[in-house]
């Protein structure tokens, strides 16, 4: 929608509210036969949530990425055994020291590790043979296969809710960069909706001000641009505008949302023009992360952030060692920047999970790409005030299913492993929630904990405490 159309609905929506005013009250029920969330049987530690404190960015990577950019080790068997139906270039697959792949982000993943700023799991493994994204994407980032039509971000939004944790007045909550995911943060399988508050803004990569009020000299109204060179009537149109609708609006709630709109206005100023430690890539990826860190530094009310990783989908069927060197690396330097920024400013409450639909196949098919796959790996930035380090968890085995076709990696019978909907779990606990299993279908928060390496090492659990 054009700014100005913007406009126009926006201001014939509020002259209808003002004579139906029930409608901001009313509950909004779906229809569609969701289940609603079991919120009634959560059980939430407040404790937690304060000692916490997290801060967490989700990024969902459409279309599963290839387990081999974390997990490369298995690429010298196939290679040897001429698994593949096309050759593999060998020249652009170096295993790092710790079987990350170097071309593909490899080394700052291995600085990472180093560093303590990474837990990477290798066996998040899908039991269920089905693999369409349609179906995984609703399931992971919805996360449960039950019926609850409520991402990860709006269900938790809901749970903090009941038990009062986030107060009106907070300023951007849930926040959503260039729109994230839809079902991330959908709305839905509950008998009342979000309050206004709770619910998912959008913010671009670029960080154009929504709220900023301008006018330029043609007499259109503008939001949010601030490179109009020839304004009318100065810098004071916005307050005249405020001023304009506060005498004329007969409805305390639209009242409360422009003086809102100053103070949003003012806050996006103040994190726009904030001088950062780190420098950002210029990608698409670093852009988004950038837009993330600078609000989550600067406003401990941001309690989750969600966006879709890559500037494309990672379903590579072909062509997929070129396309995945290129996404991987942008990514993976993006959130290099992140966790600099993060490490600069002392915030260890922040936490950056990555995950998608699946992994992929192994071998190359007929077109050099990659097919999908059961296992993913997840990893996990950050996080330091309530994650233990445990670096690399996870030993895989090289599986084939059919030779050729179909070459995928699974956990080792004695390895520790976990579904897709314990990410979900995971996330939910960091929030204060003790039970989380009750909002994903049964999956508990990842723990390792009883299960030991190849060499006989023990695992600590996840989360501290």
């Amino acid at each position: 929608m054009k700014r100005r159309e913007f406009m126009k609905t926006t201001l014939g929506l509020a002259a209808a509210m003002t004579l139906v005013p029930s409608w901001l009250k009313a509950d909004v029920v779906p229809t569609d036969g969701n289940l609603p969330l079991p919120l009634n049987d959560v059980r939430f530690d407040s404790d937690i949530f304060y000692r916490n404190d997290a801060q967490t960015i989700i990024i969902f990577l459409s279309g599963g990425m290839s387990d081999v950019v974390g997990d490369i080790g298995h690429i010298q068997t196939i290679i040897d055994e001429n698994l593949s139906y096309t050759t593999y270039p060998t020249s652009l697959l170096t295993p790092t020291a710790n079987g990350f792949w170097k071309e593909a982000g490899g080394d700052v993943l291995e600085e990472m590790l180093t560093a303590g700023d990474l837990n990477l799991f290798r066996t998040c493994y899908q039991t269920d043979p089905k693999l369409a994204h349609g179906i995984n994407q609703s399931r992971y980032m919805h996360g449960n296969g039950v019926g609850y039509n409520s991402g990860i971000v709006s269900t938790l939004m809901h749970v903090l809710n009941q038990n009062s944790m986030i107060r009106e007045s907070a300023v951007l909550t849930n926040l959503a960069i260039d729109g994230s995911d839809y079902r991330l943060i959908e709305d839905g399988g509950t008998s009342q909706m979000l309050p206004s508050f709770l619910r998912a803004a959008s913010i671009s990569r670029d960080l154009s001000n929504p709220y900023n009020y301008e006018m330029t000299s043609d007499g259109s109204v503008y939001v949010g641009d601030s490179t109009a060179t020839s304004l009318l009537n100065g810098a004071n149109y916005s307050e005249r505008l405020t001023a304009l609708s506060q005498r004329h609006n007969l409805f305390d709630a639209l009242s409360d949302v422009f003086n809102r709109r100053e103070e949003m206005s003012n806050f996006l100023n103040d994190v726009i023009n904030d001088t950062l430690p780190v420098e950002y890539p210029s990608t698409i990826d670093g852009k988004k992360l950038e837009a993330a860190m600078r609000v989550l530094t600067k406003n401990p009310d941001t309690k989750i952030v969600s966006m879709i990783g890559g500037n494309s989908g990672w379903d590579d069927h072909s062509d997929a060692i070129k396309n995945h060197t290129n996404r991987a690396s942008e990514l993976f330097e993006a959130i290099y920047a992140a966790v600099q920024h993060m490490n600069a400013v002392g915030k260890e409450n922040i936490n950056i999970v990555l995950f998608g639909d699946f992994g992929r196949n192994m071998n190359l098919n007929s077109a050099s790409g990659w097919d999908h796959g059961n296992n993913q790996v997840v990893y996990w930035f950050g996080g330091k005030k309530f994650f233990n380090q445990l670096g690399i968890v996870g030993e895989t085995d090289l599986d084939v299913w059919i030779p050729k076709a179909r070459l995928y990696s699974k956990p080792k019978d004695h390895s520790y492993q976990f579904s897709p909907y314990s990410i979900a779990s995971t996330i939910y606990a960091l929030y204060g929630v003790t039970n989380p299993e009750v909002l994903t279908g049964g999956y508990k928060a990842i723990d390792p904990s009883g299960y030991t390496d190849e060499r006989g090492n023990p695992y600590s659990p996840f989360l501290k405490g």
